[in-house]
C-alpha cells in the first residue's frame, strides 16, 4: 500500500540533497586547492631555478668584469697634508697665492717630475695649511720625492723654500712643515735668500738638457765670488747683483782635456754665464736669463 509523502518527508529529502551537493562542492574545493598548491610550488621552484641561473650568470659576469678591469682603475688616491710657514710678520698682497708641489727628484741631470700640486689663492698669513692629492701609481720604487713651496703675487716671488724637504709619499707620517724664506728686494749679492753659499747643479743649458753624470755647478758666495765646475774644469769669476739683475765678470778656469762632449757642454755653460743678465728662483730652481729675457739655463740645488 503506497503512502503519500508528507511535508516532513519532503523536507528530509531536501536536506539530504543539499548535504550531497555541499559535500561535492567541498570535494571540488579541496581538489582545486591541491591543484593550486602544486602549481604554486612548481612556479616557486621555477622562479628559484631562474634566480639561481641568473645569479650564476651575474656572478660570472661580475667575475669577468673584475678580472678584465684595467689596473689603472684600481689606482688609489692619497693625500699629503701639512703647512707652510714663514717668520716675517708682513701683510701679503691680496693676489698672493701659495703653490706646493710633490715632485720626483730622482734624476739630478733632468727636471723634476711633478706628481701632485695644489694652489691656494688669497693667502693671508703664516701658517698656511695645504693638502696635495696624488695617484699612488705614479710613485716608483727606489725614487726620491720632495715637497717644494713658494708664495708669489703675480710674477713676483715673495717666499720660497731654500731647504730640501724629502718625503715618502706612500708613508708620509706626520703632516709636513715647510719653512719658506723671503726673497730680498735689496740689491746686495744673492738677492734671493738661499742662492749664496750653495752649490747649484745645472739641469738644462739653452734648452738642450745636460749630459748624464756631468756635474756642472755654480756657487755664488756672499761676497760675490763665483766658483764651480763646468763638468770638466774648475772655473772662477765675480758676480754683480742688483735686485733681480746679475752679471758675471770675465771667467777664468783650469785647463784639462776631457771627452769632446764634456768640453762642448762646458764651453756652452761658460758662454751662458757670460750672457746672463738676470735671474729668478722658480720653485727652488735657479733660472738664468739673457738680455732679451730668454731662459738660458736652469739649475737645481745640489744635495
Amino acid at each position: 500500500m503506497n503512502q503519500t509523502p508528507t511535508g516532513d518527508d519532503d523536507r528530509q529529502v531536501g536536506i539530504r540533497i543539499s548535504a550531497i551537493c555541499l559535500n561535492k562542492q567541498r570535494m571540488r574545493e579541496r581538489k582545486f586547492r591541491a591543484l593550486t598548491m602544486r602549481n604554486g610550488l612548481a612556479k616557486t621552484l621555477s622562479i628559484a631555478a631562474a634566480l639561481a641561473v641568473g645569479i650564476g650568470a651575474l656572478g660570472g659576469a661580475a667575475l669577468f668584469l673584475t678580472t678584465s678591469m684595467p689596473t689603472s682603475s684600481l689606482a688609489a688616491e692619497k693625500t699629503i697634508s701639512g703647512k707652510v710657514m714663514y717668520r716675517e710678520r708682513i701683510a701679503l698682497p691680496p693676489e698672493a697665492s701659495l703653490t706646493v708641489q710633490l715632485s720626483d727628484v730622482s734624476l739630478a741631470d733632468a727636471p723634476s717630475k711633478v706628481i701632485g700640486e695644489t694652489r691656494i689663492e688669497s693667502v693671508q698669513g703664516s701658517p698656511i695649511p695645504f693638502a696635495i692629492n696624488f695617484d699612488t701609481d705614479q710613485i716608483q720604487p727606489g725614487h726620491n720625492y720632495a715637497l717644494q713651496a713658494r708664495i708669489s703675487a703675480g710674477d713676483t716671488l715673495w717666499f720660497v723654500n731654500d731647504e730640501h724637504y724629502a718625503i715618502d709619499p706612500k708613508n708620509p707620517g706626520e703632516p709636513a712643515e715647510i719653512k719658506v724664506v723671503m726673497v730680498r728686494k735689496s740689491g746686495d749679492v744673492g738677492a734671493a735668500i738661499g742662492i749664496e753659499g750653495k752649490d747649484w747643479l745645472a739641469e738644462d743649458i739653452q734648452g738642450g738638457g745636460v749630459i748624464d753624470n756631468a756635474q756642472t755647478t755654480l756657487t755664488v758666495s756672499t761676497d760675490g765670488a763665483v766658483s764651480g765646475s763646468g763638468g770638466c774644469n774648475r772655473y772662477f769669476s765675480k758676480a754683480t747683483v742688483t735686485g733681480e739683475n746679475i752679471s758675471f765678470a770675465e771667467i777664468g778656469s783650469t785647463y784639462v782635456q776631457c771627452p769632446p762632449a764634456l768640453m762642448n757642454q762646458e764651453r756652452k755653460f761658460l758662454d751662458v754665464l757670460g750672457k746672463t743678465r738676470s735671474y729668478k728662483i722658480d720653485m727652488g730652481k735657479l733660472v738664468l736669463f739673457d738680455d732679451e729675457g730668454k731662459e738660458v739655463a736652469r739649475l737645481a740645488q745640489s744635495l
